[in-house]
């Protein structure tokens, strides 16, 4: 068995007060002056719920940047707007360093994470809604959104992945000058306290994935020399505080790896030739493959899904597969019919009732799970789509509400899914990214399935 080492770059993380981050121990915690402390009840925490609730949560909203010369837009500031679901209003307008290229939730939804790809960096903006358990009941906070002096440091960060708790920023690295890929794990609580919980410096730079399942983590393997930088093997490794040791190297092969997804006893990963599955019965980790389909061009490349549900969502073109984790098979979901429509958006509810597909001709086709994905309406609702900013979902977690942004008319349009009732939000700029923050829905609240 070999031992990995702890990321050199996690002593990249650094504040802008000037203090850093020497490594991934006990000793690199800091208070941040701007995202209190949860624990610090000595701060000014708003506990209105009259007015100030956490009913409904918060969108955090990136302005598509303009770069077609009008000089009337400040092109030196890149801006995220949060807008209150209960309030109804846009509550904060902050900045980025630099533009932004994927926006996340953090695991427990109270930070909205900013990838900075291309400058190597990840800020993080404290969406101002988290909840305690203080014993006898579940104790709301509310505070303005701001964006933390803490960063995130490291060569390339790209896929993320989020499971009960806890999240893997996986980074790239390159190839010349070499930086290798690395993974960071991390909870709410860790950003809350300036720091990260565990890190893993792999051997080479690749295009990975990372999945985190308690105090394990399966991430991917690239030989050196292989032209591609894609990987072509999973690996375990195990947690042990601030890092992880490898266990093993799975033998199912797994070329062109691209696109992970784990719920609850599985981890889904996307090869050339199937779906590499991870089966975890405790502390043993069992790896087979279910292979394409007959009818499955290409390969299935990304996933979505619910914790909940035992069927994962595969994407492969503009083929949807459903992709059945416990009986290793998969068939195809006829979403489009005869049309040549492509696929814009997707997105599951929080309650793993309904998936929806909005198709590049603005139309919305939801689905009901529950009713073997039978499709439950289609719905007409953005006239026009720029393919240069294309509409995106978030999920609202705490019921079965979705938002698509709609860049050229400048508004959010909201679905609930349930009833399929449309209602339109009018904005003042052109939104791109979008994510929910707020206090999730607890688990157990949701349907059993």
């Amino acid at each position: 068995m070999r031992n990995s080492t702890s990321f050199p770059l996690a002593a990249t993380l650094a504040l802008a007060s000037g203090l850093l981050l020497t490594g991934c121990n006990d000793s690199h915690t800091y208070q941040d002056t701007v995202a209190d402390d949860p624990h610090d009840h000595g701060h000014d925490h708003d506990h209105d719920h009259g007015h100030h609730s956490t009913e409904g949560g918060r969108l955090v909203i990136t302005a598509a940047p303009h770069h077609d010369g009008d000089h009337s837009h400040d092109h030196d500031h890149h801006h995220v707007y949060v807008f209150d679901l209960h309030e109804n209003e846009i509550i904060a307008e902050l900045e980025t360093e630099h533009e932004v290229s994927q926006l996340y939730a953090s695991p427990g939804f109270r930070f909205a994470l900013l990838n900075q790809r291309s400058e190597n960096s990840t800020q993080i903006l404290d969406g101002g809604q988290w909840q305690e358990d203080h014993g006898d009941h579940m104790h709301d906070y509310v505070q303005a959104p701001a964006m933390l002096s803490f960063e995130l440091t490291g060569p390339a960060p790209t896929h993320y992945e989020a499971h009960e708790g806890l999240a893997a920023l996986f980074y790239d690295g390159y190839a010349d000058p070499q930086q290798n890929a690395a993974v960071f794990v991390f909870s709410d609580d860790d950003l809350a306290h300036g720091r990260i919980g565990a890190s893993l410096t792999l051997d080479i730079n690749q295009h990975g994935t990372a999945e985190v399942r308690g105090d394990y983590l399966l991430t991917t393997y690239r030989a050196a020399g292989t032209a591609t930088t894609l990987p072509s093997q999973v690996e375990l490794y195990h947690r042990h505080d601030d890092h992880y040791d490898f266990e093993i190297r799975f033998n199912e092969p797994c070329a062109s790896l691209h696109g992970s997804y784990s719920i609850e006893d599985y981890t889904l990963f996307g090869c050339a030739d199937g779906v590499l599955l991870v089966e975890q019965r405790g502390t043993q980790f069992l790896a087979s493959k279910i292979a394409n389909a007959d009818g499955l061009t290409g390969r299935i490349g990304s996933f979505s899904g619910h914790k909940h549900q035992h069927e994962v969502i595969g994407y492969a073109g503009q083929a949807i597969w459903i992709i059945d984790a416990v009986h290793s098979t998969m068939r195809e979901l006829d979403w489009r019919g005869d049309s040549e429509v492509t696929r814009i958006a997707s997105a599951v509810d929080a309650h793993g009732e309904h998936y929806a597909v909005l198709d590049s001709s603005g139309t919305l086709h939801v689905f009901d799970w529950d009713a073997d994905f039978a499709l439950k309406d289609s719905l007409a609702l953005i006239e026009s789509i720029d393919n240069n900013n294309r509409p995106r979902i978030a999920v609202n977690q705490q019921n079965e509400t979705i938002y698509l942004t709609d860049p050229v008319a400048k508004q959010l349009v909201v679905v609930d899914l349930h009833s399929l009732t449309v209602e339109r939000i009018a904005l003042d700029f052109e939104p791109a990214l979008i994510t929910w923050l707020g206090v999730a829905e607890p688990a157990d609240d949701h349907h059993d399935h």
